[in-house]
């Protein structure tokens, strides 16, 4: 089953053209990054996955229901989780009232918020404020929120921006642990090691049109090399596809 299917989609603001007659599919439980030079349409794709924006034409279906009718869209939104970017949480809020916070909005029962407080091994931090947390424990946190109501869609936002190989490395456990079971993770990241150690699939944009969609094994060995950053750069600055 595909979670997402986007079919034969056109973006634009105004006469720029930013996703040109594009097509994909995502299998569900599958961990896709989204990759691309900046200004090449994968933020404005991502927020029609999320659906924040609306296209101009083609089809885009999430969790088996078109995002064209607005009653889809809001039973859509209440099984996809995101994980804000760091300064999109509330700087004085203590990590417990955060979390009995974002609770509320999807009658979250306390059982689930304790085994996700013990999964992401949150206790010792629930009392303290969110901007006095490390970069490695914000990430952390943002996750938990993001996975906090068993959504079957997570969005990650760069999720390990600014942080050092070790908290990536514990990030990136979380994320594909137990946690994720069979969710589907799409994500955006500037990390091409990340992108050929962690993700099942990556779709790589390149002036508004998909350069490769595969995952980085069969790309690599697609384009003869080594590391999925020369693919990368085969495919973004070269001009080739896949």
């Amino acid at each position: 089953m595909s979670i997402i299917d986007v079919q034969n989609i056109t973006k634009k603001y105004g006469e720029k053209t930013v996703l040109d007659d594009i097509s994909f599919e995502i299998p569900a439980g599958e961990t896709v990054a989204v990759v691309g030079p900046n200004g090449t349409g994968k933020t404005t794709l991502l927020e029609i996955l999320m659906t924040i924006r609306k296209v101009n034409s083609g089809t885009v279906t999430i969790l088996g229901k078109s995002t064209d009718e607005q009653k889809n869209v809001d039973e859509i939104r209440a099984k996809i989780g995101v994980m804000l970017q760091e300064g999109g949480m509330y700087a004085f809020i203590k990590l417990k009232e955060a979390l009995d916070l974002f609770a509320a909005f999807y009658s979250v029962e306390k059982e689930k918020i304790g085994r996700l407080v013990e999964y992401f091994e949150l206790q010792p931090y629930l009392n303290t404020k969110y901007e006095k947390l490390s970069g490695g424990w914000k990430q952390r946190f943002l996750l938990a929120i993001a996975f906090l109501h068993d959504p079957d869609l997570v969005f990650l936002d760069e999720p390990t921006t600014g942080l050092d190989p070790k908290a990536t490395q514990l990030v990136w456990e979380k994320i594909r642990g137990g946690v994720q079971k069979e969710k589907t993770i799409l994500l955006s990241t500037h990390s091409m090691e990340e992108v050929d150690k962690f993700c099942d699939r990556v779709i790589v944009l390149n002036k508004g049109r998909i350069a490769a969609n595969d995952s980085p094994a069969n790309i690599k060995k697609a384009l003869g090399v080594e590391f999925f950053s020369d693919a990368y750069f085969r495919l973004v600055e070269g001009g080739e596809t896949l």
